[in-house]
């Protein structure tokens, strides 16, 4: 259990981190060359980043802003593909392992002197190691976030280089998308009445709110229904039930989830429109992501059943 509460702390690190990296706090207008020059360690994904965008943008996206982020957000997403397949991995692991591990549970249950909670760690660290379940698996899904974090400072920057000469010059795209300029921001002038923009902007923040909570949600009853029937072939009292060290930290990472999605929707609020279009698309792709890993789970749980 302390495992778990260090993974939940390390998430908070992360969130905490990508916060301060990308600067949430302050109003100050980004005022570095863009793409050309170096200005961090984040430039060694930027450019590529950038690249890729440029190089979509001249092709296939025909000149189009929007068709730009579309498809980049599936291309990086489709590359990240693996990483979510071997979270998905651990995953159907845990669920192989609930079996054993509720039997260990019961053979030291009510002992809590030294050398019993001993060995059962010992015993649970060999379960662990029969099934292949290290703390490099539970790290895997934070492996994305600088994939991600450079497609947002890619974004911040895109609309910087325009007409400015640098080597990677868009101002070739268009950016309107149903009337929405996806370079702008919205109006932030309290002397000005809110504009389509601005209107768009709020509703881009809304759908990337809801669709991200949607997503989590849908993520949360599809692996309690797996860990159900993982576990409807024992009794009810070999079922491991759940401590209340579990349950704070189950309780943990749902705060720690939904204020991760007020972070996104702040986050779009406060930047341009092309955000919103962004992480909106990354949210559709995740979801429908975790029905293709769903679909194929129960093919991949065999597998790793035989393996094991």
């Amino acid at each position: 259990m302390k495992e778990k509460k260090k993974y939940v702390l390390f998430g908070f690190l992360v969130v905490i981190l990508l916060l301060l990296l990308t600067s949430c706090g302050g109003r100050k207008e980004v005022t570095y060359n863009p793409i050309d020059r170096w200005h961090g360690i984040m430039d060694i994904l930027v450019w590529p980043m950038a690249l890729l965008m440029y190089g979509i943008g001249k092709t296939i996206a025909f000149g189009y802003y929007g068709l730009t982020i579309l498809f980049a957000t599936i291309i990086v997403r489709t590359l990240a593909w693996p990483i979510y397949a071997k979270t998905n991995d651990l995953s159907l692991k845990m669920q192989l392992m609930a079996p054993e591990q509720a039997k260990l549970e019961a053979k030291y249950a009510g002992k809590d002197d030294p050398v019993s909670t001993q060995r059962k760690q010992m015993e649970m660290m060999q379960l662990y190691k029969k099934y292949g379940i290290g703390i490099g698996g539970c790290l895997l899904p934070f492996i994305q976030l600088p994939i991600f974090l450079a497609f947002f400072q890619t974004l911040q920057r895109i609309p910087l280089t325009r007409g400015n000469q640098y080597k990677f010059d868009f101002s070739f795209l268009k950016g309107n998308l149903f009337g929405i300029d996806l370079f702008a921001k919205r109006n932030t002038s309290p002397h000005q009445p809110w504009g389509y923009q601005h209107w768009g902007i709020i509703i881009f923040a809304a759908l990337v709110g809801i669709t991200q909570v949607v997503s989590q949600i849908i993520a949360t009853r599809r692996q309690k229904k797996m860990k159900t029937e993982s576990q409807s072939h024992l009794p009810s009292y070999r079922q491991p039930q759940q401590e209340g060290m579990q349950k704070q930290t189950e309780l943990s990472m749902k705060i720690m989830m939904y204020a991760m999605t007020v972070m996104m929707v702040i986050f779009v609020y406060n930047s341009t429109a092309a955000l919103g279009l962004y992480w909106l698309v990354g949210n559709v792709y995740t979801t429908l992501q975790g029905y293709v890993g769903h679909k194929r789970s129960e093919k991949r749980k065999e597998k790793l059943r035989k393996r094991i």
